[in-house]
């Protein structure tokens, strides 16, 4: 071998672990932050006292908008040639905002309601509608557990997997007001009823059957962009596909989207 042959074979050599080792698999670390935003409906099955000590049969909650949070944390993302594992530990905040009415309640099925009557009214006779708004808050600690594809040498992203909440708050704070409809037909008007407002603490068995898990998980999917080769911009929607309540009984969606930022502290 002459020795401009052992040149180019010795600059191949280099050119082919240089190229080898930027495919090695590199470990990536950093931080993120970012907002959520909840939206979802729940159906409650009939429960005692639910509006003003009236038992209802069933209560449909709607959403009434998108509520908005915050989530912050940190992240670890190992990459291969073509796919890359991620875990992350973040805190989160999610708001939900729901709506009820409930019409057509016999003001004699409850004590309360049937107070406010002037008079003593025969059941059957005078009947009320409630309305009610709410604002449930939930805080978890979150590990999700990624898989994803990459593209563009890991400027464009797509994964998913699975997403477990650890719940470290959950209350809700619920505003009602209605009236007491009128009856013509013997003389009596309608009677408002002022609004009024509680908070609830949906991580005690005092919350009944709106008691929240102190654990669940969630299903998550995302796509992420990596710009400026450090700053990573991330959209995910996840649904806690493990439920959010202990009981049974209750019903419904909710889904979270995530937006947020990250950036690349450190590449090993």
């Amino acid at each position: 071998m002459n020795q401009r042959s052992k040149f180019l074979w010795l600059a191949g050599l280099i050119l082919t672990g240089a190229a080898q080792a930027q495919q090695a698999p590199a470990l990536e670390v950093g931080i993120k932050a970012g907002g959520t935003f909840s939206h979802g409906y729940t159906t409650i099955a009939p429960q005692p006292g639910a509006f003003e000590g009236v038992t209802v049969p069933e209560v449909n909650n709607k959403s009434n908008g998108v509520g908005t949070g915050y989530s912050a944390g940190i992240w670890a993302r190992k990459n291969f040639q073509s796919i890359f594992l991620q875990a992350e530990v973040s805190y989160n905040r999610f708001l939900l905002k729901q709506k009820t009415n409930v019409p057509q309640l016999d003001v004699n099925a409850s004590t309360t309601l049937s107070s406010r009557l002037p008079v003593s009214i025969a059941p059957g006779l005078v009947f009320a509608t409630l309305n009610a708004t709410s604002e449930s808050v939930l805080e978890s600690i979150n590990v999700p557990l990624l898989v994803g594809k990459r593209w563009l040498d890991g400027r464009l992203r797509v994964y998913g997997g699975p997403n477990l909440l650890f719940v470290q708050k959950a209350e809700a704070t619920r505003t009602s007001s209605g009236q007491i409809n009128g009856n013509a037909a013997i003389g009596f008007p309608d009677v408002p009823i002022p609004a009024s407002t509680e908070t609830s603490n949906l991580m005690s068995q005092r919350a009944g059957i709106l008691e929240v898990k102190n654990f669940t998980y969630a299903a998550e999917v995302g796509v992420g962009t990596t710009l400026l080769n450090s700053l990573d911009v991330d959209l995910r929607y996840a649904l806690p596909v493990g439920g959010i309540y202990r009981s049974t009984d209750i019903t419904g969606f909710l889904g979270i989207a995530t937006l947020s930022v990250g950036y690349r502290l450190g590449r090993f």
